[in-house]
């Protein structure tokens, strides 16, 4: 059963990303609103998936997906509202593809666990969506 973990504190967002995945075959899903327990959530169930918002209630959503991916080498997809926000955000040497059109969501969840894509420092993770 595919598993994955929506990092964002939008409580919208995070339901209509869910139905998403759910029609792409993903069974379950961890929401999560801080980095904190992104980490921690993520430690006691590795997800098969990471999709990573713009904002938390405390921390930032990229500081727990590269913790996340340094431990469990999980594929993330970032899904934000400005992708020009975001590349700042990322630093410099992320290696990004997109954006994709929410409305394209399935294209974007393939390439993220395609293997395709470096977070800034060394692991898969964060194509923008």
């Amino acid at each position: 059963m595919k598993h994955a973990m929506i990092i964002e504190s939008n409580r919208i967002v995070s339901a209509e990303l869910s139905k998403h995945l759910t029609r792409l075959g993903f069974h379950s899903f961890d929401h999560v609103w801080t980095e904190e327990d992104a980490i921690a959530v993520a430690d006691k169930r590795r997800p098969d998936l990471l999709l990573v918002g713009d904002r938390l209630e405390t921390g930032s959503p990229i500081a727990a997906a590269r913790a996340i991916c340094v431990k469990h080498d999980v594929p993330a997809l970032l899904v934000t509202s400005d992708s020009s926000k975001a590349r700042q955000r990322l630093g410099e040497g992320a290696l990004l593809d997109g954006p994709f059109a929410f409305s394209n969501i399935s294209k974007a969840v393939s390439a993220a666990q395609s293997n395709d894509f470096m977070l800034a420092a060394q692991d898969r993770c964060l194509a923008p969506a």
